[in-house]
């Protein structure tokens, strides 16, 4: 697995990675956590800021690190889910502290 990520994926990681650990500390299954739509979604959601196009694109870059799962269809990443080494990734990344995701997050707002 690719561990070397663009500055764009790696923020896109941790913002979905955020809201997976808020969905589960809500109550949320683990497996409903990890499903985040499609790539539109996660713009409109998550990204506003940005190019659809661009978003679904990195998207794809964490579908080939083995990041996160996607399907393809109308020039989007669709079905946008958590792989469970994503998860583990993250995991060990952040040891599942939502503190320390939150403090990564604000570093790549300018």
């Amino acid at each position: 697995m690719n561990t070397r990520l663009t500055k764009d994926a790696d923020k896109l990681l941790c913002i979905l990675y955020k809201d997976y650990l808020i969905k589960v500390k809500n109550g949320l299954s683990k497996s409903k956590s990890s499903y985040f739509g499609d790539s539109n979604e996660i713009t409109t959601k998550y990204l506003p800021n940005c190019h659809p196009e661009d978003v679904a694109k990195t998207c794809w870059e964490l579908h080939s690190s083995g990041y996160l799962t996607c399907s393809s269809g109308d020039d989007l990443a669709n079905h946008v889910t958590f792989t469970p080494n994503g998860i583990a990734y993250m995991e060990n990344r952040f040891k599942n502290n939502l503190k320390e995701v939150i403090d990564c997050i604000s570093k790549f707002i300018p």
